[in-house]
């Protein structure tokens, strides 16, 4: 389960960074955005530590994505 975890953590983080360069924005600037720390920008796209859900909003609001966009999940998985 703690693997499925942080896969889905480097998962986030990868959309959350394929989004932003989508954008043409720098970590800063997303932070910026998203009224976070820098630093915030770049444990997430590494997937170096857990997100807090308020972050991951401030998050997918900076970038106008829907959640489902960044958020992965499985079906399969939530019964």
């Amino acid at each position: 389960m703690a693997t499925d975890k942080k896969v889905e953590i480097v998962e986030f983080g990868r959309k959350v960074q394929h989004y932003r360069k989508a954008l043409g924005w720098s970590q800063d600037e997303l932070a910026a955005v998203a009224g976070i720390e820098p630093k915030q920008v770049s444990k997430v796209e590494r997937g170096a530590s857990d997100i807090r859900l308020s972050t991951a909003m401030k998050l997918i609001w900076a970038l106008k994505v829907a959640p489902n966009d960044v958020i992965p999940f499985s079906l399969s998985e939530s019964k």
